[in-house]
Formats: C-alpha cells, structure tokens, sequence
C-alpha cells in the first residue's frame, strides 16, 4: 500500500499546468516548442484549458486583496490563503489588444492654453488612459495574485524609498505597484507647485502641496494595507492622474511598454491572479484566472484584450 501511495505522489507532480480561465478570455501559449531544463534535458509543455467557472462575481476595483479585510480569525486567514505545495515557478506574459486600437489623441499638444501652459504644455500632454505597444500590447495593465500565498513571509520595507515623480505635468510611473509598509517619495521636476491627492479604499487617503522643483522629495507616502489599484490626482491640475497598488505580497507587476510582464518566485500550487487595466468595463481585463503554477518556468500566457472591453 506504501509503494502505491508514494507512486500516486509521484505521478501527482508530473500532471500537465492547468489553467482555469474565466469568460471573455483566450489564453493562447507561446513558446512551447521543446524547453530546455538542466542538463540539456528537455520537456514539450502540456496545457490543458478547463471549463469557465461561472460562480464567480466581478468584484469592485480589481479584486479584494486577503489581507486587507481585518477579520483575524484562524478560519478566515485559512480560507484567504492560496493552497501552495513545491518550490517556486515564474509566470511570463503579455496582454494584448485584440481588434483595431483606437486613436488616441494627446490631452493636450504643445502650446495649448490651458494652467501653466509654461509647464504644463510646454510638450505634447499623452492621454495614458489606453498606452498601445509593439503587436497591441498594452502598457499599464496591473497583473497579480489575488491572495496573498500561505506560508508567504512578511514584506520587509526596503531602506531606499520608492519614487513617484513629477514632469509637465504629468506623473511618473502611470501605473505603480507599492510593498504595504514602504515609503514613497513625491518628487517634482516642474517649477511650478502641485497637490497630490491619493484616492483609496483602505488606507488614510492624503491631500498635500508638493513644492516647485523639489528633488528631496519632502512629501512622503506609506500605504500600510494591500487593496486594489487607485486613483492618485492633482487638485491643481485636474487631468493629471496615475494609479498605485499597495501589494503585501510580491507577486505582482505592471505591463511594459509592450504589455509583457513577469511574476517570479510564486509558490508552487493554485492561485487567482488578477488582470486591471484603468480603462476596462469595471477595471477587469477579464475576470479572474485560475493559475496551476509548477516548479520553474511556466508555459508563456498571452492575455487577449478585447476592444469591445474598453470604456474610454
């Protein structure tokens, strides 16, 4: 009976990666001709696409973050943790628009007469809410597990602060995911005064004057709960926006430029991962996706966005 049972375990770890993949989603491998592993062993990768689960419900804002919920209670904290087993693996994408991207004009083009005009449009002001890269990637898509992994180790802040800039009037990153407990510098590069008014659910939202050319960065953040992405504005000026993600966990990312990205080190095992983009119907890409994820590197999943998702 022992030799069945460790041979039922063994078998149990060669099952092919599965993906659970919601509605309005076609998840299409890439790279899945013969993948080198150690020893110039190699491996033909095998996906098996299961049916829609349809008992789940969009949630508000991109999907609720485990931790953020306050209830401490042993069967609370069981429920909100993904089941892991094995070492680590590495999930690689890309999110792509499918169908013809819209033209998106600038919010402003040099010289136009608006607040600060100096500063504010002394170039071509971009509209970022839809930023379309090489094959229809899309730029600025939020990319994370939904729950925070058992067994996953606390977030130790890092020493050097994170920074969030300021140039023409607009912000720099667009799109930028924080570790819950580490300080972010608010930096400006104008030489004009701006406000920076952050927007969220869960943590003490600030409103606060940031000085003409200030390159110390006096203005700090510190987002101490994970939640899903919000909105940060200047009051001052009314069409700057970005978005920021507090994670206490670090398996998230942002879309490059061409919407590829990576999520490293996820314990092996089941988890949700959450696809956010600013200009989707309801934030949602599409609704959450069930990943297996296995030891190593994971077949490449490409995320196709449709056009008919965009509220722009």
């Amino acid at each position: 009976m022992r030799s069945i049972n460790q041979l039922t375990r063994l078998l149990s770890h060669l099952r092919p990666v599965a993906l659970v993949v919601t509605l309005s989603l076609f998840v299409v491998f890439s790279g899945c001709s013969e993948i080198e592993v150690g020893g110039g062993a190699s491996v033909v990768p095998s996906v098996t696409i299961l049916p829609p689960d349809l008992s789940g419900e969009a949630t508000d804002g991109g999907g609720e973050i485990a931790s953020a919920g306050g209830d401490t209670t042993a069967e609370a904290e069981a429920e909100a943790e993904a089941t892991v087993s094995g070492g680590p693996g590495t999930i690689k994408g890309r999110v792509v628009l499918t169908g013809t991207p819209p033209t998106m004009s600038p919010l402003f083009v040099a010289g136009a007469d608006i607040k600060d005009k100096e500063v504010c449009s002394a170039i071509d002001v971009p509209d970022e809410r839809l930023v379309i890269g090489a094959d229809n990637g899309v730029a600025n898509v939020f990319v994370y597990l939904k729950k925070k992994p058992g067994g996953t180790p606390a977030l130790q802040p890092s020493e050097v602060a994170l920074v969030f800039d300021q140039k023409n009037c607009q912000f720099i990153p667009h799109c930028m995911i924080v570790p819950a407990g580490q300080t972010v510098k608010v930096l400006s590069d104008d030489g004009i005064a701006h406000n920076t008014h952050t927007n969220p659910a869960k943590n003490d939202g600030i409103s606060s004057l940031v000085s003409p050319n200030d390159r110390e960065g006096a203005l700090e953040l510190v987002y101490r709960r994970a939640e899903a992405p919000f909105s940060v504005t200047c009051d001052f000026h009314t069409w700057m926006k970005a978005y920021h993600m507090p994670l206490d966990h670090p398996y998230g990312a942002v879309t490059d430029e061409n919407g590829n990205f990576e999520i490293a080190d996820i314990p092996s095992g089941e988890h949700d991962i959450v696809v956010w983009h600013e200009s989707a119907k309801g934030q949602k890409v599409v609704k959450d996706i069930k990943v297996t994820v296995e030891p190593g590197d994971n077949p490449v999943v490409d995320i196709q966005y449709s056009v008919d998702k965009l509220q722009l």
